[in-house]
């Protein structure tokens, strides 16, 4: 999928997990959800993420797109590494907007192998990168995004 559909879902997952987890800020518990959701891309050249940090453009060249960064383990890692310095209230947004780009990446064409290195399952689904029923997808989720944000914050 494209950075704006992962950023659209992690926008709405950030407004849904909001009254599950009553962070103290809300707001940044959403931008961090919506932010992170960018991040498994780091693994493709011409990636949002990548024009957003310049500095990660070096990953393309070493991680093959899809692979490692397109598993579970790198969200583990990340909201591990936050609990054990006692910032799981960051752990989490970022573990979650990192784990709802993976779950949309597996409605792709392309899918996702969740477990790679450790297996080869692949979860694959219906929709083409960047075509009609992704097109869609983004305009539905933005009304949602729109809909659930003014329910929750007016």
């Amino acid at each position: 999928m494209m950075g704006r559909t992962h950023m659209a879902i992690g926008f709405l997952v950030g407004l849904l997990v909001l009254p599950f987890v009553q962070p103290d800020n809300s707001l940044l518990f959403v931008f961090l959800v919506t932010f992170a959701s960018l991040w498994p891309d780091v693994d493709h050249e011409n990636s949002k993420i990548n024009r957003l940090l310049p500095i990660t453009r070096w990953i393309p060249r070493v991680f093959v797109h899809r692979g490692f960064f397109h598993s579970v383990f790198p969200a583990l890692i990340l909201y591990g590494v936050f609990w054990y310095f006692g910032l799981a209230w960051i752990g989490l947004p970022l573990a979650l907007g990192y784990l709802t780009h993976l779950a949309s990446d597996c409605l792709t064409r392309l899918g996702c192998n969740l477990l790679h290195p450790v297996s080869t399952f692949r979860i694959q689904g219906f929709v083409w990168t960047d075509g009609l029923v992704e097109f869609a997808l983004f305009g539905v989720v933005v009304v949602l995004d729109v809909v659930v944000g003014v329910m929750r914050f007016f």
